[in-house]
């Protein structure tokens, strides 16, 4: 029986053992943030179409929904990275699909990163006490010179509660009343690791250069396709922070 992988770019097919696969270019539209994937079971296929951190406008639901009745998608479920997967599609579904939900397309941010959690904010939660949809906003819009080496997952959340999970992001931040605590090198998957705190008590442009800074030494310095949390294990957040906390 296969199993159901996900990956950026690529549909794949594989067995339960592991020990062969075959890929091919995904079908690629976007919503609201720079990330879509697909899935399969070898039989049918699921979109991810992005949604805003996770918000949406009622027009951009009210077209989802004709579209999954016009196509009868057989399940929808709301994804851990705050996105929609239509499920269970056949393979001419998914293109028609696709072209139906054309005009929702937006460009994606050049060497950005793979998606952006957000907790709602002060505006819309009693807890929140800094802006993190604004700042998460800024993240999803953040490019690089250079591509990164693996995927690269931020969680943003507005208090100490940390609902987004920011220490097992790559890119963590949250907020305190002394400001921003910048968190880089978490991980979440099957092998987890808590990210390390480079700074705390900083301002939206502050977090911001800091976070820059961060993914440029990873850029730099991480093996090729090593997330952020194997490069931390490697290279350390006192080195890290030599490079980049001014002095």
């Amino acid at each position: 029986m296969p199993t159901w992988l996900i990956l950026d770019g690529v549909i794949r097919f594989s067995s339960w053992q592991g020990t062969s696969s075959f890929s091919c270019p995904a079908f690629f539209f976007f919503m609201n943030i720079p990330s879509m994937d697909t899935q399969t079971n070898k039989k049918t296929f699921s979109v991810v179409p992005g949604l805003n951190m996770g918000l949406f406008e009622p027009k951009d639901l009210e077209t989802i929904l004709q579209v999954i009745n016009k196509y009868d998608v057989p399940a929808t479920k709301i994804t851990s990275a705050q996105r929609l997967a239509l499920l269970g599609m056949t393979e001419e579904d998914m293109a028609a699909l696709q072209q139906e939900l054309k005009d929702h397309t937006r460009t994606v941010a050049k060497n950005g990163v793979t998606y952006v959690q957000s907790c709602p904010g002060p505006k819309w939660c009693k807890f929140g006490i800094a802006d993190s949809l604004s700042l998460g906003k800024k993240l999803e819009e953040l490019s690089m010179e250079k591509p990164f080496k693996a995927k690269l997952k931020v969680g943003v959340a507005g208090c100490r509660m940390c609902c987004t999970e920011p220490y097992v992001r790559d890119v963590g931040i949250f907020a305190s009343k002394k400001g921003w605590t910048l968190v880089f090198g978490g991980n979440g998957g099957g092998n987890p690791r808590l990210g390390d705190i480079v700074a705390t008590g900083l301002n939206d442009d502050e977090v911001l250069a800091l976070v820059k800074k961060c993914l440029t030494v990873y850029q730099e310095e991480a093996n090729p396709h090593s997330r952020t949390a194997r490069f931390m294990e490697r290279f350390g957040i006192e080195a890290l922070k030599k490079r980049v906390l001014d002095k």
